[in-house]
């Protein structure tokens, strides 16, 4: 009998043992889904806001023109129009300064305390991001490109929206499968010849004649005339370029039978592809508001893994962020080097030939019947 309590205090600490032992365990499990290195840990990402105060550029509030100030230089547009106006400025400057406020935030406890962030939270903030970029853009609309407070602000946003990067993988504890194919996310899948469309021979497209008349403007022909008819969405902030893209789809060099869309911002770009699937997207690098490499983003983030896209911009080779735009989801780039009315669309038809070399011929028409 004497031996019982002695196996009851001998249990009890046992048990108790047990309990500090599970404890432990649930908060490691805990500590480490916090700091993102559980076996998924890749769908966590960790933000250098220490970088971005170093870098960030100076931004106050003062900086900006009062919207009182905005109306009394729009009156000579009429009283009621001034008025209308300066309250838009008003509105956006205040959408602005939260959001700014906000990011601040943010970004000051991941510098005091970094931490690892649900790639999921990081989506949504450099949406939440964008909507005070669209409202600098509303601003310049009325103050002009050059305003002071308007230009630190663009600057500001893209410092954060860099600093966020968005990613392609949905939160952990959220079930969420990643939205690109595996192609996307793997370095070792990358091949910068097959990126910057050179032909079969490893020649480079930037060295290439293509003049009219040209052998190569003869071959690029030959090239067209095997394209298959696909749904195209250009973008391009240059009339210009978008005016000479519809005769180069006229003269079949896009692929006989295609139909191209033209789009000369990322905002009018976006609105269409959440209804529209395009086989093909042909973006520019820079644009007058934002870079492509965010809307890459956005469509990828959005589901659509099958569209192709090609970005084009007048680099050289080794000027080419290449793997980092393959990384965002990019397909492929055509340099515009050279590009003239007469010689542009043997360049296109040259690259999306050899983009179907590489890929084969379905890869450019996934959304549409074949």
């Amino acid at each position: 009998m004497k031996k019982l309590p002695a196996l009851l205090l001998v249990f009890c600490l046992l048990y108790t043992a047990g309990n500090v032992f599970a404890q432990g365990r649930n908060m490691s499990s805990l500590q480490a889904l916090r700091a993102g290195v559980v076996s998924n840990g890749s769908k966590f990402v960790r933000i250098n806001a220490r970088d971005f105060f170093a870098k960030q550029p100076s931004l106050s509030a003062a900086q900006f023109k009062t919207p009182d100030a905005i109306r009394q230089s729009l009156l000579a547009h009429g009283v009621q129009e001034s008025l209308r106006m300066s309250e838009q400025y008003r509105t956006n400057l205040q959408k602005f300064l939260e959001i700014k406020k906000e990011m601040d935030i943010f970004l000051g406890y991941q510098k005091l305390e970094p931490q690892a962030v649900c790639s999921a939270e990081i989506n949504e903030r450099w949406m939440h991001a964008n909507k005070a970029f669209l409202a600098l853009q509303e601003m310049e609309r009325i103050v002009g490109a050059r305003d002071p407070g308007v230009h630190m602000g663009k600057l500001y946003m893209e410092r954060v929206m860099a600093t966020l990067r968005p990613t392609y993988t949905g939160c952990l504890l959220g079930g969420d499968k990643e939205n690109l194919p595996g192609k996307f996310r793997s370095a070792n899948s990358f091949d910068s010849a097959k990126f910057l469309l050179k032909d079969p021979d490893g020649t480079s497209l930037t060295m290439k004649n293509t003049a009219r008349g040209s052998e190569g403007f003869v071959q690029a022909q030959k090239m067209a005339a095997q394209l298959p008819a696909m749904t195209i969405a250009v973008l391009n902030d240059d009339p210009e370029i978008l005016e000479w893209t519809r005769n180069w789809a006229a003269q079949g060099f896009l692929g006989k039978g295609s139909r191209v869309a033209v789009f000369d911002s990322l905002s009018k770009l976006m609105d269409w592809v959440k209804d529209v699937k395009y086989d093909l997207i042909l973006m520019d690098y820079v644009l007058e508001d934002g870079i492509s490499v965010f809307m890459i983003d956005r469509i990828r983030m959005a589901g659509d893994t099958s569209t192709v896209i090609l970005v084009n911009s007048a680099l050289m080779d080794n000027e080419v962020p290449a793997e980092e735009l393959y990384e965002h989801g990019a397909d492929g780039f055509i340099s515009s080097i050279g590009f003239r009315p007469d010689n542009g669309g043997a360049r296109i038809a040259n690259a999306l030939f050899n983009y179907m070399h590489h890929h084969g011929r379905e890869a450019l028409t996934p959304h549409t019947a074949r």
